[in-house]
């Protein structure tokens, strides 16, 4: 399996890259997209993501937080592109506190992703600043980007997000901290099987959760194997 979504804090003595590995030990994760979820000084915690994945290669996946709502945003996003290490990027505004439909500076962020081919995550579902409705004009604005709509709207916006990745062929659901089963019913019946990807939302979430919510439906062996390993490994180019 390859979770497509966990954390990992570099600047802090909660939690350690050993615990994250045997985690994915204990739960069969081959594995990990792992990013810095920090408010500010994000070039140092991407940095940090890209050494960790050199010290594992074989086990991690880097992905670089941005946050828009910071002066330095054109120059973290040219950091970032500039790792190798880097996969993916990943937006949260409902933490860092910016509505992404009056943020213009996303235009000059969504161009540099662009011609560095980086898949981009978004934080969808609880408050004002992180509708999945405000992603969207972003996903049809940039079809040759990716988006992947974290933890499918959670519980207040999950059946219109299921809309939303329903009509934009570059947009897909990640299915971390998503356990309304109707919601969850809606996407694995509506949505094409290359658009759901699995994730973990680790250590915020328990991942033995996140790992058996697919037990609950009646899904066939090749569509599991889709969603936890196959679509994530098309969106990585692995």
């Amino acid at each position: 399996m390859i979770d497509i979504h966990s954390h990992l804090k570099t600047d802090s003595e909660e939690g350690s890259v050993q615990k994250l590995l045997q985690d994915m030990d204990r739960f069969h994760i081959n594995r990990r997209v792992i990013s810095d979820m920090r408010y500010d000084d994000v070039q140092d915690g991407n940095q940090k993501i890209a050494e960790l994945v050199k010290e594992y290669p074989e086990r991690l996946i880097g992905c670089a937080v941005l946050n828009p709502a910071l002066s330095t945003i054109l120059e973290d996003t040219r950091h970032a592109c500039s790792l190798k290490e880097i996969r993916m990027i990943e937006f949260d505004s409902y933490r860092h506190g910016y509505a992404p439909d009056d943020c213009p500076v996303l235009d000059d962020v969504f161009a540099m992703l662009q011609e560095r081919g980086l898949p981009v995550k978004v934080f969808s579902g609880i408050g004002a600043k992180a509708l999945p409705h405000q992603w969207e004009s972003y996903t049809r604005k940039y079809p040759q980007i990716p988006f992947i709509y974290l933890h499918m709207g959670c519980f207040d916006y999950g059946y219109s997000c299921v809309d939303i990745v329903k009509r934009n062929k570059n947009a897909y659901v990640e299915t971390s901290n998503q356990y309304e089963m109707q919601i969850l019913k809606k996407a694995f019946r509506q949505l094409r099987e290359e658009q759901i990807v699995f994730g973990t939302t680790y250590p915020q979430r328990f991942t033995k959760n996140a790992v058996e919510v697919f037990d609950l439906f009646d899904l066939k062996e090749d569509q599991l194997q889709m969603f936890t390993d196959g679509n994530a490994k098309r969106l990585l180019q692995m």
